[in-house]
């Protein structure tokens, strides 16, 4: 997993005190500067913007000597840069806690209750303010250097999607319709390890995107290997799970598992010479996201790549990982050699239907040669061995009518004429 982040300069200025005495402690400003994010389009979030800012700091003793919230008109900004200041003691040692794009000031929480904070979201791409941020320094003493760089950490993952269609068959058109985060948390502690605990604690339907946002799901940027999307969460260490090494038994059947592991879903279009979607319906692909086979950790302010592989029909799995609940078989009913034929007297003529499935149920019925004594001075016929097809032995002029009848899932009928002797 590659780690990105934002960098937050602390830069600690001395002031000149005309009361200095000595042993007594210096009163100093700490100069906050960040890096500037341009916006982005509001269905995306932007991993630069920084809109609110709030600093808690605590002393020695572990007791909330400062507590401030920066929104946005509150900012300095010089060269790209936002500045917030507050003073300290010089020599002094203390807690330092940031956040970062929470919409909100932080109340004053004590030093344990900070620890445990939770961030919470209304809606899974709640972005338009910046994604949630943190930052701890513990035990900073200033002792009089100009500065000190402390990262901006992201709560959140990205997850960059390619798909991988260049072992799929020749036959096969699987396009994405759309792409989602199912059981990503839906809050964070920011200043410790995240996971969510229940079911409560997720989005059920989570960052998604549709429509042109997938398109480069559907674009080869080299052979058979798409262009990619990205898609956000919050962190959610589940920690290993699974004693497997193979990926499609990355799964579970029962637990509480099922209702807090994040997962990636990918829905789309199918089409084969087997099986296809009617329009509007898809099949779903979903897999369960972390480190391995067996882990479902997803760590804050990771990029993380995932390229799904799909091969041979794309659908040799069943179940939870492969859903194939809208699929429908491919069926054909083609008439040959039409609707419509003629012979001369003394011709063998053969009449038959392509029919896909080849298990359908299939029925062929020369009309009238039952029941019509003079049908039988027209012709004979014989029924092919598959059963789809009929061969009539003509000896007089006049004219067959045969019927076709293929059962589910074809379920389609069809008259066949033949006219001898015209």
């Amino acid at each position: 997993m590659k780690r990105t982040g934002v960098l937050f300069v602390l830069s600690l200025v001395i002031g000149c005190n005309s009361w200095d005495r000595p042993g007594e402690r210096e009163m100093g400003e700490l100069v906050m500067d960040l890096v500037w994010g341009e916006p982005v389009r509001s269905a995306l979030p932007d991993p630069l913007l920084v809109s609110d800012i709030n600093l808690l700091i605590y002393n020695e003793e572990g007791f909330l000597e400062e507590r401030r919230y920066f929104p946005a008109r509150s900012f300095t900004a010089t060269s790209g840069s936002a500045r917030v200041r507050t003073t300290l003691l010089t020599e002094a040692a203390y807690d330092i806690f940031i956040a970062a794009n929470l919409g909100h000031a932080l109340p004053a929480l004590s030093r344990e209750e900070v620890e445990t904070y939770r961030f919470h979201m209304a809606y899974p791409d709640e972005y338009s303010r910046g994604m949630p941020m943190c930052a701890r320094l513990d035990g900073f003493i200033s002792h009089g250097e100009p500065s000190v760089t402390i990262p901006l950490v992201r709560t959140m993952a990205r997850i960059d999607l390619r798909l991988d269609r260049s072992k799929l068959r020749s036959d096969v058109s699987f396009q994405v319709t759309s792409v989602s985060i199912g059981n990503g948390p839906s809050s964070v502690c920011l200043f410790g390890d995240s996971r969510a605990e229940s079911a409560s604690q997720v989005f059920q339907g989570g960052f998604t995107l549709s429509g042109r946002q997938v398109q480069p799901l559907n674009i080869d940027e080299t052979v058979g290997r798409s262009g990619a999307v990205s898609l956000y969460l919050l962190e959610n260490l589940q920690g290993d799970l699974l004693d497997t090494e193979d990926e499609r038994e990355k799964t579970f059947s029962e637990g509480r598992y099922p209702q807090v592991c994040s997962y990636l879903e990918i829905k789309g279009s199918y089409h084969s010479d087997v099986w296809h979607t009617r329009p509007g319906e898809t099949v779903s692909y979903r897999f369960y996201l972390g480190d391995g086979p067996g882990n479902f950790d997803i760590y804050r302010n990771t990029a993380c790549e995932v390229t799904v592989c799909l091969e041979g029909d794309g659908l040799s799995e069943d179940g939870w990982r492969v859903d194939k609940g809208e699929l429908l078989p491919e069926t054909r009913f083609d008439l040959h050699p039409a609707a419509y034929n003629e012979c001369q007297p003394g011709d063998d003529y053969r009449i038959w239907c392509d029919v896909f499935p080849e298990d359908t149920p299939f029925e062929i019925d020369p009309v009238a040669w039952d029941d019509d004594e003079g049908v039988h001075n027209l012709y004979t016929y014989d029924i092919d061995p598959d059963g789809h097809g009929i061969t009539l032995h003509t000896w007089k002029g006049g004219s067959a009518l045969v019927y076709f009848k293929a059962g589910p899932p074809v379920n389609r009928d069809t008259l066949a004429l033949l006219v001898i002797g015209p």
